[in-house]
């Protein structure tokens, strides 16, 4: 203080900056973002950057020829994996007879096997006799053996069993019995016609029969492997076993 007089304190004044901060404008504060376009990075070198680019596209055609065999390669695992499937599930179908039972004793007994490692839907199965298709073994014999059947029926009811196939599912490993013969209490005459005819051409077997796949096969027991067909077709009037 001077000369008694106080110094009058003036209010600060407020800067430029001050009052742009307190108004909001920035915009003189930071610097302006440029706005350039994007510049491809190069050497300088021609050569090098030449070979840069050779790089880029040999990488490039390498991970697209990588890519397409490992799609072939997971294309071949896929059908070797279902071929695998098809096999763990295949039914075969044989056919045989026997001539004794278990104990020795005299019996005609005509077997149908599945001899394959998947159940076998047997969708028809036939016994043909000279062409002609019979569907119980009372029919086939009267055709087949009628004098010796006709003599096995007078001295009493004679020993034949025949079991349904068609429409029945055979489990792999097992076996159905189509035609079961075993000698009369006079002889053996029915049991030796039978025989006779089983061992020569004229009785026939066919079958038609799928796996759980709904693979299908065909096949008439002739030694030759089942020929392959899309489904197994039944008509409301086939003679079936």
């Amino acid at each position: 203080m001077e000369d008694g007089i106080e110094d009058e304190q003036l209010p600060e004044q407020p800067t430029q900056t001050t009052e742009a901060i307190a108004e909001g404008d920035v915009s003189g504060m930071m610097p302006a973002p440029e706005h350039g376009h994007g510049h491809e990075h190069k050497s300088g070198i021609p050569w090098l950057d030449a070979v840069v680019a050779a790089s880029v596209v040999f990488i490039s055609l390498v991970s697209l020829i990588v890519s397409i065999e490992h799609g072939m390669t997971m294309e071949k695992m896929v059908e070797q994996n279902q071929k695998l499937v098809v096999a763990s599930t295949l039914p075969i179908l044989t056919i045989f007879g026997r001539e004794f039972d278990d104990s020795g004793k005299p019996m005609l007994q005509v077997t149908l096997s599945n001899s394959g490692v998947g159940p076998a839907l047997i969708d028809r199965f036939e016994v043909r006799y000279k062409g002609v298709v019979y569907t119980d073994v009372g029919a086939l014999l009267r055709v087949c053996c009628a004098e010796a059947y006709l003599n096995s029926k007078k001295s009493g009811h004679p020993e034949v069993f025949y079991s349904n196939v068609s429409g029945l599912i055979l489990p792999a490993r097992q076996d159905l019995y189509p035609i079961t013969i075993k000698p009369d209490k006079d002889g053996l005459d029915l049991y030796s016609a039978f025989n006779q005819v089983r061992d020569g051409d004229d009785l026939t077997y066919h079958a038609c029969y799928c796996s759980v796949l709904n693979e299908c096969w065909e096949t008439n027991f002739d030694r030759k492997r089942p020929q392959p067909v899309k489904e197994c077709k039944v008509a409301p009037d086939d003679k079936l076993w």
